[in-house]
């Protein structure tokens, strides 16, 4: 096998967050790194802290008085249907003013998020947390927020996990069915430059703010139980069912705005800023960019893809608009179809070899050696994780595994069968000679395998040679129906592994506990290719 095809298939590996040892396998060691300006942030908030309001609130957002119609918007004609069922889901209101100052490399959010959220337990609820994600470690920035009132009364707040978890002690219990209002202002300071070899979610790269999940975020209640734990190194963070969102967002007129969902509204403001309004439909969380990156467009079966690229990298905007285009194809045809308005491209340097948000990925290797890897990977998390959900702490095979077959079925359409056939023997070649335990299941949760380059191998490459393995054991054809079968029954949902196996042993009418128990719950050594 080539050196340059080992570089391919281990740069798709480093995407969504993954750790940059596997790249540097196959290349030269990186140049000595410039100096940057280092980090002077304060430590987020200790897991004790009480959060005491010290001051009233910003003013609450008003609600539109059609509110699923800029949702509806949002959507392909053919799927505006889709939006109704949320009615119950919970909705976000947000309005934020975002200041980016490129001499300092510094940037501040400052907004309120207006959160409409309904107890969907048949118990009442005693308490109600929100995530401040921007404190988590992966996050080059600090959050504080509050004081949180509550349906008109201010409610005091815990801080948990490093403060990335804030939590509320209701003042009554929440019924089953009934929905609270809450205010949360809230402040993100981004602290940038990121740092060469140390990549970041949240960060200013090249001028460019990545700004994902900057606002309080409700988590999954998972088994009555808030999901609050803290996200391990070298895995996705958050954790969310589908809700919908209406957010508003101040920034200064000199720069490009990129953002989940689809832009309704766009007002001058007269003191060189705008307001954009974006809305979305059913997504599981809410990102932007801001910075000084130019745009271009291209139509793709009623999904209008938006690549947005700083100037030193226009070279790859055509490159990155085609594998983008291809895959969404692709996937459309595998499962079902995209049925968002629009997903937004976006040039992040080093910014991993890419993270996915819902309807917006950044590509952090424009300029290099690789462009279609990491959008084909990225563009693959739109239906595996964005479509349909799962735990990415606890379950992250059932996107990454399934993100990264999405490539052998990107090369199997693009350039033929012998293509994926060539992938996946790169990929068993790298579990072979690097997985430091090439018999570890693909089940575990991120944790529990003994480091990010371990989670790595195993969760993303040997991941995917489980894929083309239930392909061969099903055979083509039921692969495909199963395919279309697991997004149909859980589109905007949640999946869990019991799910996955379920739906398989459903299209072929067979037991698959050995497969599955080789592969996904105990492990074993790789059979044979």
């Amino acid at each position: 096998m080539s050196r340059r095809t080992l570089v391919v298939l281990a740069l798709a590996a480093i995407a969504c967050n993954l750790p940059q040892q596997l790249l540097r396998l196959w290349i030269s060691p990186p140049a000595t790194p410039t100096r940057t300006v280092a980090n002077t942030l304060p430590p987020p908030p200790t897991s004790t802290a009480v959060h005491t309001p010290t001051s009233p609130p910003l003013a609450t957002p008003s609600l539109d008085p059609n509110p699923l119609a800029a949702q509806v918007m949002a959507m392909r004609p053919e799927f505006a249907g889709d939006v109704g069922p949320f009615s119950s889901a919970t909705r976000y209101f947000i309005y934020a003013d975002v200041a980016l100052d490129l001499e300092s490399q510094r940037a501040v959010i400052e907004g309120v998020a207006r959160i409409q959220f309904t107890n969907l337990l048949e118990e009442p609820l005693d308490d109600w947390v929100v995530m401040l994600w921007p404190n988590n470690e992966q996050y080059q920035s600090q959050m504080i927020a509050g004081p949180i009132v509550i349906d008109g009364q201010t409610v005091p707040a815990v801080l948990e996990q490093a403060g990335t978890a804030m939590r509320l002690q209701l003042l009554r219990p929440l019924a089953p069915g009934a929905t609270l209002d809450a205010s949360v202002p809230f402040t993100v300071t981004v602290e940038g430059p990121m740092r060469p070899g140390n990549p970041k979610r949240m960060t200013i790269t090249d001028d460019v703010l990545l700004a994902p999940t900057f606002y309080p975020v409700v988590p999954r209640l998972v088994d009555g139980e808030w999901q609050v734990m803290a996200a391990p190194p070298g895995g996705d963070t958050t954790s969310s069912d589908a809700a919908l969102y209406e957010v508003h967002l101040t920034v200064p007129a000199e720069f490009a705005l990129a953002a989940s969902g689809m832009e309704v509204e766009r007002t001058e403001n007269g003191d060189g800023t705008v307001t954009a309004v974006y809305a979305t439909g059913p997504v599981r969380d809410f990102a932007f960019a801001l910075g000084p990156l130019e745009l271009t467009e291209r139509n793709v079966d009623g999904v209008l893809l938006r690549a947005w690229v700083l100037p030193q990298h226009a070279d790859d905007t055509a490159t990155m608009l085609a594998a983008a285009a291809t895959q969404v194809r692709t996937l459309t045809q595998a499962l079902g179809p995209y049925p968002y308005t629009e997903l937004d491209l976006v040039d992040a340097p080093d910014a991993y070899g890419g993270i996915e948000y819902p309807g917006l990925v950044f590509i952090g290797t424009l300029g290099g050696f690789s462009v279609v890897e990491p959008v084909v990977h990225e563009v693959g998390h739109q239906w595996f994780y964005g479509l349909i959900g799962n735990d990415q702490l606890l379950d992250p095979w059932l996107d990454e595994a399934a993100a990264t077959f999405t490539e052998i079925l990107y090369y199997e359409a693009a350039f033929g069968p012998q293509r994926g056939t060539t992938a996946l023997e790169g990929l068993r070649a790298i579990v072979e000679s690097q997985a430091e335990d090439p018999d570890l299941p693909v089940g575990l949760p991120v944790g529990e395998y003994e480091n990010e380059f371990e989670y790595a191998v195993i969760v993303y490459l040997k991941g995917a040679l489980f894929f083309e393995t239930l392909r061969r054991e099903l055979g083509p054809e039921a692969f495909e129906e199963f395919l279309r079968a697991y997004y149909q029954d859980h589109r905007y949902g949640f999946a869990m592994p019991e799910d996955f196996q379920a739906t398989a042993e459903a299209t072929c009418s067979c037991d698959l506990d050995s497969l599955f128990d080789l592969w996904v719950y105990e492990g074993g050594p790789l059979p044979g290719p």
